[in-house]
């Protein structure tokens, strides 16, 4: 992944701050507040800290007189912005969001909107909102900074569209309070949120589909005229949607010895139409049951194969098929009759002339990162460009991260530092997690990272960390028990590390976990060697934010619900 160099930041971004107000006693009162909320955080669980939390801001909030008002980095483009944004004549491509996903599921999501706009060369219109489930301090507080509140969010499955996987209540915060949109529009180009294209062509607020679908009766200005692909057809798991057509040629010259294996179009046709999408391995295996000499090595499999009209495709292994991490590079085949183009579908009717194409349904739920697989390497590769460039933290953000991630060394005395992420929450309940109890998930994400440092042995021989060092733990679980036995075997918090200044430069934001959970992820990136759960979003995230910084590919690995 040396392509990937360390993303420097965009001009302006260092001197970018959330400004408290100007006046002393404004900062005094502020500083007050958070500080009540760190000691309450300290003690996350108990809800006698959650109601001293409540007490203290109510008070903070009285002393500052009604100010305590969010604090805005992302300013929404004017009505005249957005016509100069999208242009005379705009085409868009939409696809359905999903409320009731969290952040990192709604990401991939977005991303793979982005890449399949790019593709059709269409302005992509994406969804402006996510739903916290998680609360840091008190309900109350956090339903007065969100947009909207449920109090008990499964009750509202007519509005949101679907259910959640556990219950408790439910924040509608803004997006731009999870992601630097200036920095997408910058590094991506014309795009528009839900809100500013009902902005753009005076469509009453009041018609906001809260669902995140794309709504083709609400979401229908004058003049405009949509097409639908139906989730059936784009997600007939029949075939495998791809970019573009596949190069017409072979893109390899085969050596004489290669092109002399036993291999057959006849052979291999009848081998490979079995089912869409073959693994290497699969395929190898495959090919072996008939008795086929092939080549041994993958990249010679691959280029005899395609010789023979097998279409290879650029994609990700499924190791990190349900992190949604841009990571683990791989190639897979497929015949050609099981391949179908989206540039090739869209330039027909009724897509090719429509003001906007809808690509319904579900593309998140166990589907390959953009949508689609890729019929070339640069493709593939671009792709994680796009990812990697535009989708990144807001900045108080990832300044908060990275003032952690350098407590967390100072922790070690400036040695290499390890971390990982321990998913509860409702992973429990639908057997994603390693383990039921919380101290036997645990153990086995401690015996991962104790891999990890030997990894680290391999590689460096300096400033290498000591049996006893502590290493970072971001974990939703809420059990005291569980966190008294997590810190007393060498685990550090997030509220073990937060000062008062941090929870300032956040602002109302910080009363979210789901927030905060953004937060941990910059941490998790910063680490020298970082274990994840392999089913979670929020751990592929942070994977991809490793990358964006220029950790190796060999500094993280996953911890599976079957460990």
């Amino acid at each position: 992944m040396a392509r990937y160099a360390p993303l420097a930041p965009a001009e302006g971004d260092s001197a970018r701050r959330v400004r408290l107000p100007a006046s002393l006693r404004l900062r005094i009162a502020v500083v007050a507040l958070v500080t009540i909320v760190v000691v309450a955080l300290v003690g996350a669980g108990h809800e006698d800290g959650r109601r001293a939390v409540l007490d203290g801001v109510q008070r903070a909030k009285s002393q500052v007189q009604g100010l305590w008002e969010p604090q805005r980095e992302y300013q929404r483009p004017s009505k005249a912005e957005l016509r100069r944004i999208v242009g005379d004549t705009p085409r868009y491509l939409v696809k359905d969001g999903w409320a009731t996903y969290g952040f990192n599921n709604q990401r991939y999501m977005l991303e793979s909107t982005l890449i399949l706009a790019r593709i059709a060369e269409r302005i992509p219109v994406l969804p402006d909102s996510i739903w916290a489930r998680s609360c840091a301090v008190s309900d109350q507080v956090c339903a007065e900074y969100a947009l909207r509140t449920f109090e008990h969010r499964n009750e509202h499955e007519d509005v949101v569209g679907s259910r959640w996987n556990d219950e408790g209540p439910a924040y509608k915060l803004g997006i731009e309070n999870f992601l630097d949109l200036a920095q997408l529009r910058r590094s991506y180009g014309p795009f528009l949120t839900i809100s500013e294209f009902m902005d753009l062509y005076d469509i009453d607020p009041a018609l906001y589909d809260e669902s995140l679908r794309w709504n083709t009766t609400n979401y229908a200005p004058a003049g405009l005229t949509t097409a639908v692909v139906p989730e059936g057809f784009f997600q007939n798991r029949t075939f495998i949607r791809v970019d573009r057509p596949p190069p017409s040629t072979p893109r390899y010259a085969l050596s004489a010895s290669e092109s002399a294996e036993g291999l057959s179009t006849t052979l291999v046709n009848q081998t490979l139409e079995a089912r869409p999408a073959w693994t290497l391995q699969a395929a190898r295996e495959a090919l072996d049951k008939q008795g086929a000499a092939r080549p041994a090595d993958d990249a010679a499999l691959v280029r005899r194969l395609e010789e023979l009209g097998v279409v290879p495709l650029y994609t990700f292994s499924d190791e990190v098929l349900m992190n949604k991490a841009l990571a683990r590079p791989t190639v897979e085949l497929a015949m050609p009759s099981r391949v179908s183009s989206l540039t090739t579908t869209l330039s027909s009717h009724p897509y090719a002339d429509a003001s906007i194409v809808y690509l319904a349904g579900n593309l998140h739920d166990q589907r390959k990162a953009g949508g689609l697989r890729f019929t070339t390497f640069s493709a593939r590769d671009d792709f994680v460009d796009l990812v990697l460039r535009g989708i990144r933290a807001p900045p108080r953000i990832r300044e908060v991260g990275q003032r952690l991630a350098k407590r967390m060394s100072g922790r070690v005395n400036g040695r290499r530092w390890v971390a990982a992420h321990l998913r509860r929450g409702d992973f429990v309940n639908i057997a994603w997690s390693p383990a039921k109890d919380a101290l036997v998930h645990f153990d086995k994400t401690k015996k991962a990272l104790d891999r990890g440092v030997g990894v680290l042995k391999e590689h460096f021989d300096s400033r290498l960390p000591l049996g006893d060092d502590p290493f970072y733990l971001a974990t939703d679980e809420t059990n005291t028990t569980a966190l008294a036995y997590y810190r007393s075997h060498g685990a550090i918090l997030l509220s073990d590390l937060l000062i008062p200044a941090d929870t300032a430069a956040l602002g109302w934001t910080s009363s979210y976990t789901d927030i905060l959970a953004v937060v941990e992820q910059q941490v998790l990136a910063h680490a020298d060697f970082f274990v994840g759960s392999e089913l979670s979003s929020t751990s592929g995230g942070a994977i991809n934010d490793r990358t964006a910084l220029g950790k190796e590919d060999w500094s993280w690995s996953l911890l599976g619900r079957h460990d």
